[in-house]
């Protein structure tokens, strides 16, 4: 994809731009209403693109704004640049980026399996369980196709009608890129006509994570998500936009889902400034996958644009408790072998009957514990598809550094899910 041309003048702001000191850009950007990290010679031109960008406007701006005018000392700061109003970012159609920073120096050149398919998905209504499902093995380690079909069945018995796929439970960062597109591809399959199915694409590299967002669009997936890098990590917030920009833009016409799990990734930064910023910046992002205890930051997310945007929780030992905070959607591992249950939670609480409610919650914390108890021999993933098979669905080991649980350990699972009736509720 050859680079974008410059119009005169963004080539003029440019060569101008070029003329600051790293703080006095940081200034500039700021006063613009920008959030920059550190400015170095490695991200002077992505800040310098990022400033070029408050001074210009596309044919879909409303407003122009202000230039931002250098003063005699940077201390006392720029002039801001005003913004135009902002609207539901639900409401764009197709979904286009209306700022647009320089093309990679990259190019996407994704295997195509399958012509794009325009599935109708309404990204408004998605409520009720996502089951985080996990990536079947077979026993030599190798990704284990077959079985997916008769998974999406099992989740489809239980109630769950919508997938994450390639997420944290489905292992997906210890796959290969292309394990995850035939995995993807397997999903869109046999479950892309009966299910919402989301493809997980974020990777700790740019590049991967916008292949595979451009190839998850070609194959019909109804949305996708991305975590953000968690070894380089984003320094600052408008750092993490202008990361998300370019996986928008690999895959302009699917939603795409922000997957926020700060205790896995180190990055923390506000959930709603990422909302607010996403209006304009972006247009793409439709929500969140919002794996975090923080449930004051949570309910100011689902409030956040007049409650636009779509936030799917993902602490299953918390359910209820988002729930009663306005939550209306949910995405876990559990819900992979608890679907029946925490649906019953689900019907409860619409219901009003928050003691049945209540009670569903605690018997998920009960397995739940279990689950913790087990997840300090294989880790989370292997205990997790440990008890899905004690529930009927066998889907392998996972691949290291995680473990299967040994012939013992497994047996011991199975006697504390029976402790606690896990199998006569679950």
């Amino acid at each position: 994809m050859p680079p974008k041309k410059r119009t005169r003048k963004e080539a003029d702001l440019e060569g101008e731009y070029e003329s600051y000191t790293n703080e006095q850009l940081r200034d500039a950007l700021k006063n613009a209403g920008k959030n920059p990290g550190p400015i170095d010679a490695a991200n002077r031109k992505l800040y310098i693109n990022m400033l070029i960008k408050t001074q210009t406007t596309t044919e879909t701006d409303t407003t122009t704004p202000s230039p931002v005018v250098l003063l005699s000392s940077p201390e006392k700061g720029y002039k801001k640049s005003k913004t135009s109003g902002s609207s539901s970012p639900l409401m764009r159609t197709p979904l286009v980026a209306t700022r647009k920073l320089p093309s990679p120096s990259f190019s996407y050149s994704p295997t195509l399996t399958a012509e794009p398919k325009q599935k109708g998905f309404d990204v408004t209504k998605i409520e009720g369980l996502t089951a985080a499902t996990f990536t079947p093995f077979a026993s030599d380690g190798e990704v284990n196709l077959r079985v997916i079909r008769g998974y999406a069945d099992f989740l489809l018995k239980q109630g769950v009608r919508s997938v994450f796929v390639n997420g944290t439970t489905g292992e997906g960062v210890s796959l290969t890129d292309e394990e995850r597109k035939l995995v993807a591809e397997e999903w869109l399959k046999v479950a892309g006509k009966r299910m919402t199915v989301i493809i997980h694409v974020g990777s700790m590299s740019l590049k991967s994570t916008c292949d595979l967002a451009m190839h998850a669009e070609q194959n019909g997936a109804a949305a996708i998500g991305a975590m953000p890098p968690s070894y380089i990590k984003p320094p600052s917030l408008d750092s993490l936009v202008l990361y998300l920009q370019k996986v928008g833009e690999a895959a302009p016409n699917t939603p795409l889902f922000y997957y926020h799990i700060p205790v896995l990734t180190g990055v923390k930064f506000s959930m709603e400034d990422l909302l607010k910023a996403a209006v304009t910046d972006i247009p793409t992002l439709r929500g969140l996958k919002y794996t975090d205890e923080d449930m004051m930051e949570f309910t100011r997310c689902l409030a956040c644009e007049k409650g636009s945007f779509p936030i799917m929780y993902g602490r299953d030992e918390q359910l209820l408790a988002s729930l009663a905070m306005g939550g209306i959607a949910a995405v876990g591992s559990t819900y992979n072998y608890c679907g029946l249950l925490n649906n019953r939670l689900l019907k409860y609480f619409k219901e009003g009957d928050l003691k049945s409610a209540l009670r569903e919650q605690r018997r998920s914390d009960d397995a739940i514990m279990i689950l913790r108890k087990y997840a300090s021999i294989a880790g989370g993933v292997g205990a997790g598809k440990a008890i899905l098979k004690a529930r009927g669905f066998d889907v392998g080991p996972p691949r290291l550094p995680l473990l299967p649980l040994s012939v013992e350990d497994y047996g011991s699972l199975v006697t504390d899910l029976k402790s606690i009736g896990f199998f006569d509720w679950a």
